[in-house]
């Protein structure tokens, strides 16, 4: 089915309208047309502020005045007096509220609402970054407006598909993933692959057995000041999280994606040889399996394209295959950068998008979707698949249990469910941690029943936006 899409609007805004668009139509089976006459062979939607003089009938988007000044001068609408409505047991928020719409239920700018919550344009503007150069989720529209626990772009498209569907009698579908109505990227960071590391040496023993800087009881710190002696003798901790993980999914049926590091451009980075024959062996298990490899490119390579492209060639030459998938290290990122860089190296898929300190739908969207190059003002050519939970995000949260932890995953990933969407969890390969993360061997297993069980379809992250169709 194709749809035709007028927009009249300033060239400053032209482009990102066309983004927003893309965004809300990008989950239904639908080729949309965007051109400045109304075609006679199919619906019509315009955007604007006036509908033109015309027969035929158009379904008219009235365009927000307070989008225009958000983009002219960097600044994120006003929320103070923001106004919900409801649509499948969902509060919605109605960003850029118009006056008097034609369409009472079309009463505010869904284009432009979908492109400040979904594009990073926060992360953009945003002054106020952490220690890591990330905007932090306290800043954000999502956290402030209450709805970082469930996609609300998800529901903008639903609900604007049913608006269509009534207003030209017509029905659409859905896209499915792989035939399925969600799916699942389940991706694992390997940070580093044994205590037998000088760096990790000092961390362990030295920061954290002996200065406590996590503030340990006596009986961890001396765990923690053990573990590189129990690696010496064949018990490494890390290297039983990568066969844990592969084996788990092994035994369940499904395949994911491990992403690899080649290199060290900060203190933060832990190098290690990923020549090894233990990791070479390692990685032609996974390929064999059909398992993915992807880049986990060093600290400062979020802003430094050399240093991706020299990372991400290394990888390409131990593996003899392309690598097409990438997550950031630290999930650094920032928009004005990180996506034009990614570009240049040739990244397809991308899984970077969630907040370092906080689970939930950073970009409230649920579901494969282009990035936005703000460098070029246009549509990237890497996809994004939204990161919407990581261990560490809430082993490190000492306030919770485990229960409470694992209730919160399944809690997002029903979420998920229940957009007809699609989301990546990471778990790191030092998930076998005992002091860092108690329990979390028995959590992944169980959240992985909870995927499987609940009808997803599961895999790589190359595999579910490829099959989103």
């Amino acid at each position: 089915m194709k749809i035709n899409i007028i927009i009249s609007a300033d060239e400053k805004i032209r482009q990102k309208i066309k983004y927003g668009f893309t965004l809300l139509f990008q989950p239904l089976r639908v080729e949309i047309d965007f051109s400045r006459t109304i075609a006679p062979d199919c619906p019509n939607i315009f955007y604007g502020r006036q509908l033109p003089n015309d027969s035929k009938k158009v379904l008219w988007i009235h365009s927000s005045d307070g989008f225009m000044k958000c983009i002219s001068d960097s600044v994120l609408p006003d929320i103070s007096n923001v106004t919900w409505f409801d649509y499948a047991g969902k509060k919605l928020p109605k960003l850029f509220v118009c006056a008097n719409p034609l369409n009472s239920s079309l009463d505010f700018d869904i284009v432009a609402a979908t492109f400040v919550l979904a594009s990073d344009f926060q992360d953009l503007i945003s002054l106020e970054r952490d220690e890591f150069d990330r905007l932090r989720a306290m800043d954000s529209l999502q956290y402030k407006l209450g709805v970082l626990g469930f996609p609300v772009v998800n529901y903008y498209s639903l609900f604007l598909k049913e608006e269509i569907e009534k207003y030209f009698g017509i029905a659409i579908e859905l896209k499915t993933y792989d035939g399925g109505s969600c799916g699942m990227a389940l991706t694992h960071d390997v940070d580093f692959i044994s205590f037998l590391n000088p760096r990790m040496i000092r961390r362990e023993m030295f920061g954290i057995a002996v200065l406590n800087r996590h503030m340990l009881g006596s009986t961890q710190r001396l765990s923690k000041l053990l573990f590189p002696l129990f690696a010496l003798f064949g018990y490494d901790l890390p290297k039983i999280g990568l066969h844990f993980l592969r084996n788990t999914e092994i035994a369940n049926s499904v395949k994911s994606t491990f992403f690899i590091k080649t290199g060290a451009t900060a203190k933060q980075d832990i190098p290690y040889n990923y020549k090894s024959r233990s990791m070479r062996d390692f990685m032609r298990s996974l390929t064999g399996e059909e398992f993915e490899i992807g880049i986990h490119p060093s600290m400062n390579t979020y802003v430094n394209v050399n240093d991706f492209v020299r990372e991400k060639n290394r990888l390409q030459d131990i593996l003899g295959r392309s690598v097409k998938s990438v997550r950031q290290h630290y999930l650094r990122f920032t928009a004005g950068k990180t996506i034009e860089i990614w570009e240049k190296a040739e990244m397809k898929y991308d899984s970077t998008l969630g907040f370092s300190r906080e689970v939930g739908f950073r970009n409230s969207i649920a579901f494969p979707y282009p990035l936005y190059n703000f460098a070029e003002d246009r549509i990237s050519r890497v996809t994004e698949l939204p990161l919407i939970l990581m261990d560490g995000t809430l082993a490190e949260n000492k306030t919770i249990t485990n229960e409470h932890a694992l209730k919160w995953m399944k809690d997002l990933v029903r979420e998920t469910k229940i957009a007809d969407g699609g989301a990546a969890i990471l778990f790191h390969n030092s998930v076998t941690d005992p002091i860092d993360f108690p329990g979390y061997t028995e959590m992944y297993t169980e959240l992985l029943h909870e995927v499987k069980s609940s009808g997803f379809s599961a895999g790589t992250l190359a595999g579910t936006i490829e099959n989103f169709r």
